[in-house]
């Protein structure tokens, strides 16, 4: 994790610091009164390590307790997970984490914008409707890119339509991340222009002091290689309930 800047690292570090209830080299289990309260559960799988970190609420501890967890037999990841199950909470799909490395950070900000990529204002509203209406539902849904975020980047055609375009907003409280989400029409994949759009984005963050965050399913393969393409590593993935089984809903985009 040394290769990411410290900011991201100390970030990741503050949800997982409480009390200790197991650690070894794999899983660590940890109790904190006051996780934030749209999760109960948060479960973070460092890249760099391979580690499960595993943080929960005082609560949930005693649902793991009543599914005898802490009574027989090691405490594995694929225990808790088990317990957590028996005892009624179901994790969310995991999101895979991108950020910029640091010896990246001079070449994203150096560079320019790819021509035709611009920050969006409101009077592209109608431009944005015309995209919306040439995407996918699903595509929609998965990308959650809006003209109204905090800032909204797009890729402008020949024919002075949007292709492409992303969005982005300060991520949780005392925001240190800017998250990203982007969608590229179909017929205009393969050109490069979801990654101009994701550097300008990651551009504009870095400019006002935030780290951009990249998240994406672990199945997505479009967007694995969008991260990559566009310079981003993987940190880890990150697991909450699904907002059925949690007392208050998720932040997914």
């Amino acid at each position: 994790m040394s290769h990411f800047p410290d900011s991201i690292v100390t970030t990741w570090r503050k949800p997982f610091l409480g009390d200790t209830i197991h650690r070894d080299s794999s899983v660590s289990l940890v109790v904190i009164p006051r996780l934030d309260e749209d999760r109960s559960v948060t479960v973070l799988r460092t890249a760099a390590d391979s580690h499960t970190a595993i943080a929960v609420l005082p609560d949930v501890v005693d649902r793991l307790e009543s599914t005898g967890l802490f009574r027989s037999g090691p405490i594995t990841e694929a225990r808790v997970r088990e317990a957590l199950v028996a005892g009624g909470i179901t994790l969310h799909g995991a999101d895979n984490l991108y950020y910029l490395p640091a010896a990246l950070r001079a070449g994203v900000t150096s560079e320019r914008d790819r021509e035709g990529v611009r920050l969006l204002s409101p009077a592209d509203t109608e431009a944005f409707g015309e995209f919306e209406s040439r995407a996918t539902e699903q595509d929609l849904d998965d990308a959650q890119v809006g003209i109204d975020d905090w800032a909204a980047f797009g890729a402008f055609g020949p024919d002075g339509r949007l292709s492409s375009a992303g969005s982005m907003y300060p991520w949780g409280e005392g925001a240190v991340f800017a998250d990203i989400g982007v969608l590229t029409l179909a017929e205009a994949r393969g050109q490069g222009q979801g990654r101009a759009v994701v550097r300008a984005m990651m551009r504009h963050a870095l400019s006002r002091g935030l780290e951009p965050q990249y998240r994406c399913q672990l199945d997505n393969v479009a967007s694995v290689a969008l991260a990559a393409a566009s310079g981003l590593a993987l940190f880890g993935t990150w697991e909450v309930p699904t907002p059925e089984d949690d007392p208050a809903e998720d932040d997914s985009r």
